[in-house]
């Protein structure tokens, strides 16, 4: 009815009107029966008239005893065929006058919304199989605690394929909290939603049956399982649809099976920045380094996310000791430094003090025309991986002390101990070294 009469303007002249057919289809069913009519109801149906006018075509309808669509609805009504007699059960139910008191009309808890107005989902995934056991029978009926059923009309653009997916609304909006905020409205309002998804057929139907996992009707169908061929697809549409669980299990899920998730013929790529740092944070940088990953489908992308955690000043990372966030480079000695590191590492022999307690203290210099992003890019430039980027920028900013010379020494420089196992060498010659004094090591020849 809203949508035959949806568009019309307002005419006080309904005798030459379409409002006019679409009043005389609901007041004709209702000639001979004694009960009161709710007229207020009634002009609800039909936009631009007023519940007295609607009175008054009723009366002549009575007083005539015929109806100018009786010709062509009345055979249909008397055969009980078509939308007319679903029509005329309908109008009989709902318009009459139960009390004496106006009241609304409910909305069946089996209607199935299909008033088109509002296209509220729209998503792109990649392909995966999957095997169907989905009831989808329109109007089926749901216990009480699950609401009135939904229809989802799933558009799969890339195989060409349109299908209509069944699910109570209760079970909608608790597992996909995406649809909350169009189907937590007033009741009468449902059957203006029209839901339509752009997605993998197969991937909806993985998910329609995730949503259905504890129902009653859906006992003898198995639950659909995680697989390396369509976690991503799955990953990425749950997050989309706010499935927060179903989110966590997928990334669970990648963390412990990487290794075929990648090997799979799958497309990482739509895979957004929140839901690579979730995953990322699940491995250590060794675990990252021992991924198989010869196409380098996902590999690369971990270990920018940890070069990113390298940077957070508020992220406390199990792999890293120091934080790369105070990273600078000294203009004396040109050794990068952290505010940890700086007072542990040397710098050249002119700028080291002893301090009030007979301590070493080392004096850097900041180099205000250093820029750490140009720094990260020359380092990708040189060593062509990320991979290698992140080693490079872990050993710049962590140190360890020497079991042999006792120094704190950067791990870049882990082979470059000032350690000399044998005694200095000075020579009596004068003519053979350019300085009075200077020695040279036997075992390496370093002055």
């Amino acid at each position: 009815l809203q949508k035959m009469s949806r568009g019309y303007p307002e005419n006080n002249n309904f005798l030459n009107n379409n409002n006019q057919m679409v009043l005389d289809m609901i007041l004709y069913p209702l000639i001979g029966i004694p009960q009161t009519i709710n007229w207020e109801t009634v002009a609800r149906l039909v936009p631009g008239l007023t519940p007295k006018e609607c009175a008054k075509r009723f009366d002549e309808l009575k007083s005539s005893g015929s109806s100018p669509v009786d010709n062509q609805y009345n055979p249909l009504m008397a055969a009980g065929e078509g939308p007319v007699a679903s029509l005329a059960t309908y109008i009989k139910s709902s318009l009459l006058e139960t009390q004496g008191d106006f009241q609304e009309t409910p909305v069946d808890q089996d209607t199935v919304s299909k008033a088109g107005r509002h296209s509220i989902a729209s998503t792109r995934n990649c392909s995966s199989e999957s095997e169907n056991c989905t009831t989808r029978n329109a109007g089926e009926k749901t216990e009480e605690s699950e609401g009135p059923n939904m229809v989802i009309h799933v558009c799969d653009e890339a195989k060409n394929l349109k299908e209509d997916f069944i699910c109570p609304r209760d079970l909608l909006i608790s597992e996909m909290k995406y649809f909350a905020e169009y189907l937590s409205m007033d009741a009468q309002r449902w059957e203006e939603v029209d839901i339509s998804v752009h997605c993998d057929v197969h991937i909806f139907n993985w998910l329609i049956k995730y949503v259905k996992r504890n129902i009653k009707e859906n006992k003898d169908c198995e639950i659909p399982t995680l697989e390396p061929g369509n976690v991503i697809s799955i990953l990425i549409s749950s997050e989309f649809l706010k499935m927060d669980s179903l989110v966590e299990q997928c990334i669970q899920y990648c963390h412990r099976n990487m290794n075929a998730v990648v090997a799979a013929p799958c497309n990482m790529n739509c895979i957004n920045a929140n839901l690579l740092t979730r995953i990322a944070d699940l491995f250590t940088h060794n675990e990252i380094d021992d991924l198989k990953d010869k196409k380098d489908k996902f590999r690369s992308k971990l270990f920018c996310k940890k070069i990113e955690r390298l940077f957070d000043p508020e992220y406390f990372n199990p792999d890293s000791r120091n934080n790369a966030a105070t990273l600078y480079r000294c203009c004396m000695c040109k050794k990068l430094l952290t505010r940890e590191t700086e007072r542990r590492i040397p710098c050249i022999p002119g700028k080291i003090n002893v301090d009030r307690h007979g301590n070493i203290v080392y004096i850097h210099i900041r180099d205000k025309t250093w820029d750490v992003h140009e720094y990260l890019n020359s380092l990708f430039e040189e060593l062509k991986s990320w991979r290698d980027v992140y080693w490079r920028l872990w050993g710049t900013i962590n140190w360890l002390t020497c079991s042999r010379c006792y120094q704190a020494f950067l791990c870049i420089e882990f082979s470059h101990c000032q350690y000399h196992s044998e005694v200095v060498v000075y020579s009596t010659t004068v003519s053979s070294l350019s300085t009075v004094g200077t020695g040279i090591y036997p075992c390496c020849n370093q002055k």
